[in-house]
């Protein structure tokens, strides 16, 4: 992404490499002087509001649009700081929402996860074809990198209808499983010395567990990842006790009480078990984080801030909803601690969200009614059924944050996380109705 900035004969020059004057260069005497010898400068040759510049001379000789005064004629001209392997590291756009997202394209006769590394350009160094907001009609070439280190070319269009197309309504993946490579446990499973328990009649039981116990799986799009047990059962019974008694583990109290089983009825299982596993880590093929470290893990990988710039968002509108204490000050009575989490999605136009939510189901109940009414089907129906009829337009708006309009009636206070920035650890009460909290929708309804 190239930033347009004046030199000090006026002109505007394109430059990559750009940054921010650090605290102590704002303030150092010598950037002052600079700085005012610039502006000094640039009054003389454009003017200002008041007194504008002067007419320029007839002349045939034209200037040099990229000769800057600022640098002696003996002193190299900047370069761009590159990568390890000679990239440019400002050739990524730090706007575009496609740049390192991964794709399922074919490559031979296999469908290969390819990952999107950066735009495409010309001998000129200028980008190739035009850029739109909607992703079906942006004709911008991006290459794209197989995980053998092949590149490829491809149009954005194409890029995000294959997104479109790998994923359901939700926007999440549905991957095929290929085969379970390996297996993990930690300290916490289950050993052969613990795996019984008695019952109240007196009877020796197995505990029914698969806890602490992972399994490697390799997709069909080549790739890895590590699936806990306890999900991987229930969507792929059959791989896991084919799996365990490969591995000659299916003795271990994590296999034992239901791998036999399983084997007898293997096609039962088969006609009524669906083998594809939803891919709740991507959404668009996008990586979505967990938690607000995991999301600053992701910017910092794929070299944006993408999630942190969402993350601020909303931690700058949800900002009326707090009363940040202080160390010193005391909880008034009758408050009792809660708790929330920011949860992470992806539009449908590649844009990042974040949506801070209070962990209303680990509150207790409150006293009085929660009831909010809602619009009913009835009533949507015949207005839409009278717009039709009448040829008139029908829109559609969003008010955001319209909860934190209302006072909330809970009287909840929170711990701040790190989301909250320079406030985290602190106390902090909410004072509006928060999405998640069980009387929000009673809350804005009778504020309504």
């Amino acid at each position: 992404m190239a930033q347009a900035f004046f030199n000090t004969k006026g002109n505007v020059l394109p430059r990559r490499s750009v940054r921010h004057l650090t605290e102590a260069e704002l303030h150092n005497e010598v950037e002052v002087k600079k700085r005012a010898a610039f502006d000094k400068r640039i009054l003389e040759r454009l003017g200002d509001s008041l007194s504008p510049p002067p007419k320029p001379k007839d002349t045939d000789e034209f200037e040099d649009m990229f000769d800057d005064p600022d640098i002696e004629e003996d002193e190299p001209l900047p370069e761009d700081p590159v990568d390890a392997d000679g990239r440019s590291m400002f050739e990524s756009s730090v706007t575009d929402l496609l740049i390192n997202a991964e794709v399922l394209l074919p490559q031979g006769e296999k469908i290969q996860s390819a990952k999107l590394s950066r735009r495409v350009k010309d001998s000129n160094g200028k980008l190739i074809s035009s850029h739109d907001d909607n992703p079906m009609l942006n004709t911008s070439l991006y290459e794209v990198e197989f995980p053998d280190g092949a590149v490829k070319e491809y149009a954005a269009n194409i890029i995000a209808e294959n997104m479109y197309a790998q994923v359901d309504a939700n926007g999440q993946t549905h991957t095929l499983l290929e085969s379970i490579i390996d297996y993990a446990k930690d300290g916490h499973a289950l050993t052969r010395d613990n795996m019984y328990i008695m019952s109240k009649s007196g009877n020796k039981r197995v505990r029914k567990t698969t806890i602490s116990w992972k399994l490697l799986v390799r997709w069909k799009d080549g790739s890895e990842q590590w699936i806990p047990l306890k999900l991987l059962k229930e969507t792929n019974p059959l791989d896991c006790a084919e799996f365990s008694v490969a591995r000659d583990i299916q003795h271990e109290p994590a296999f034992c009480w239901w791998v036999p089983w399983t084997l007898k009825k293997r096609d039962c299982v088969i006609a009524a078990v669906n083998s594809r596993v939803r891919k709740a880590t991507h959404k668009y093929r996008i990586e979505v984080p967990m938690s607000v470290t995991h999301a600053l893990r992701i910017d910092t990988k794929n070299g944006n801030t993408f999630w942190c710039d969402a993350i601020d968002k909303e931690m700058t509108n949800v900002a009326v909803t707090f009363q940040i204490l202080d160390d010193s000050d005391n909880l008034a009575p009758g408050y009792s601690k809660s708790s929330g989490h920011l949860i992470f999605d992806v539009k449908m136009d590649f844009t990042r969200k974040a949506r801070w939510v209070k962990d209303g189901h680990l509150t207790p109940d409150p006293e009085g009614s929660t009831y909010a009414g809602v619009l009913s089907r009835e009533s949507i129906h015949i207005a839409l059924t009278y717009a039709a009829l009448n040829g008139i337009d029908v829109m559609a708006a969003d008010i955001q944050n319209e909860f934190l309009q209302a006072p909330s009636t809970e009287k909840h206070y929170v711990v701040c996380g790190p989301e909250f920035s320079e406030h985290c650890g602190k106390q902090a009460i909410i004072k509006r109705a928060l999405y998640g909290g069980k009387s929000a929708g009673a809350d804005f309804w009778n504020h309504l």
